[in-house]
């Protein structure tokens, strides 16, 4: 990876320090078919608010899109989240102000690089409960114009640690593969057997080097009744 020498890892997880709490309690009622993550096909507006998805943030309108997809339409998928990694620094920091998302995000001194070299692009949906003991299965649909691109998807778990509700879990699945053809991921995970203490999740869309377009759709998450199949990175 190019640009400044600030692991991307830690640079997302600072400036997306907000998503762990402040912004509502999460939907204790689960949908009839099991899935858990509201809205993952993005194809319904917030009722409070056109300009964004309900169950997710505000996209900024400018590195994340919320978006007609506008593939091949043998392979075109309706509304989706987009992600350009190509945007500057500056022009983010400048679009953050302008849409009022500047007490959520910022960059310290941005620069004209693109934002994929240092602090990449996250996206979150809102808090969804966790039943304590339970596995669970994320699918999602994934492309990119980035050649050799890099993207994942996070779910993040939050509980209570000395008094106070913070991030004890998270897994993640990196888009190794990509194209600019929608491919499925799938990915097992167990978020309360090594932190018996998580009683929420949120998912985290993410992409950075190098410079591009990545487009996420169809994210879900539902209860697996067996959990001897899960991974071995999977862990706190």
């Amino acid at each position: 990876m190019k640009g400044r020498s600030v692991p991307v890892w830690m640079a997302a997880a600072a400036l997306a320090a907000f998503a762990g709490w402040g912004l509502g309690a999460p939907d204790s009622a689960v949908p009839e078919d099991g899935r858990l993550v509201k809205n993952g096909d993005f194809e319904r507006a917030d009722p409070e608010d056109a300009a964004k998805p309900r169950g997710w943030f505000k996209p900024d309108g400018l590195g994340v899109q919320w978006v007609a997809d506008e593939g091949p339409e043998a392979d075109r998928h309706g509304r989706v989240i987009r992600l350009d990694t190509a945007v500057s620094e500056t022009a983010m920091v400048e679009r953050w102000t302008q849409v009022g998302l500047n007490a959520f995000w910022d960059i310290p001194n941005p620069k004209e690089n693109p934002v994929a070299a240092t602090y990449g692009l996250s996206y979150y949906s809102d808090a969804f409960p966790v039943v304590s003991g339970q596995a669970y299965r994320v699918t999602f649909d994934f492309k990119t114009t980035a050649s050799g691109g890099g993207a994942k998807l996070w779910v993040r778990g939050y509980g209570l640690f000395r008094g106070e509700k913070r991030r004890r879990y998270e897994t993640l699945v990196t888009c190794r593969e990509g194209g600019q053809h929608w491919r499925r991921f799938s990915h097992l995970f167990h978020p309360t057997r090594h932190r018996p203490e998580v009683t929420e999740m949120k998912v985290m869309l993410y992409a950075y080097w190098p410079p591009g377009l990545y487009w996420f759709d169809n994210v879900t998450i539902e209860p697996v009744a067996d959990a001897t199949a899960l991974p071995s990175e999977d862990s706190p």
